[in-house]
């Protein structure tokens, strides 16, 4: 399927399942109902509380066993080459949070006038917003909960990703791989505890998902090169000094 042309449009689908990609990418906000849709690399029900992003030229299936209504976009790459060279690689699976029912209120509103030069401004916007650091679900998954044993397959389920796709893209995200950058939470977070708090280095180490204090010994001598005690030690000396 081809198209240079900035669509926006409400649309329902049925429960036949179809095949197909586009040179054009797509851009899903749910109205009503769930849309389940399958790629190389997801595989979701697509809710009320979630968007989805296809790049171009990505194959996908879809279908609809209920009810359901879609704000979709169809977005040429010609439209903003620069600000869309980068999501046009990637499938993206957000929150549909307040700022994105009100671009999708706003988005309906100008559809409806037929304000072409509104809309394209609008989906500049969107893009915009899609691009920026906004932490995907299963990134803010790990900053709630990197205390406990997360798994990559956990991770990738969140996303809806198979696990090879998630490991590359989370790289894409982070430049690191997930226990790295749960590795350096822990870290950062052990640091707050050891500068701020009388906290034991046992406590410590349990509070930011180590069983035993060695584990976080080693994580401290890895990264810093010190032990947990010394970096508290030489981080109290620092504060007396700064208080004199």
């Amino acid at each position: 399927m081809e198209s240079n042309n900035l669509l926006c449009e409400t649309r329902t689908y049925t429960n036949i399942s179809y095949t197909h990609d586009h040179s054009y990418a797509q851009l899903i906000l749910p109205l009503q109902g769930n849309l389940s849709i399958k790629t190389d690399n997801h595989e979701l029900s697509l809710d009320e509380k979630h968007l989805f992003f296809l790049p171009p030229k990505c194959s996908h299936s879809f279908y609809s066993d209920n009810i359901n209504k879609f704000l979709v976009l169809d977005i040429p790459k010609t439209i903003n080459p620069t600000v869309l060279g980068d999501i046009f690689k990637y499938e993206l699976h957000q929150i549909l949070d307040d700022r994105w029912k009100a671009i999708r209120y706003l988005l309906q509103e100008e559809t409806q006038r037929s304000n072409k030069r509104a809309l394209g401004d609008l989906v500049n916007y969107a893009c915009r917003f899609l691009t920026e650091d906004t932490k995907p679900i299963s990134i803010q998954y790990i900053h709630n909960n990197f205390e406990k044993s997360i798994s990559i397959q956990e991770l990738a389920a969140i996303e809806n990703f198979n696990i090879s796709y998630y490991i590359e893209w989370f790289n894409k995200k982070t430049a690191m791989t997930p226990n790295a950058y749960i590795q350096k939470l822990r870290l950062e977070k052990a640091k707050e505890y050891l500068v701020d708090t009388e906290l034991s280095l046992l406590m410590i180490s349990q509070l930011v998902g180590y069983e035993q204090q060695s584990s976080l010994t080693r994580l401290f001598k890895n990264h810093e090169s010190i032990s947990p005690s010394t970096y508290r030690k030489i981080y109290r000396e620092k504060g007396k000094i700064y208080r004199v």
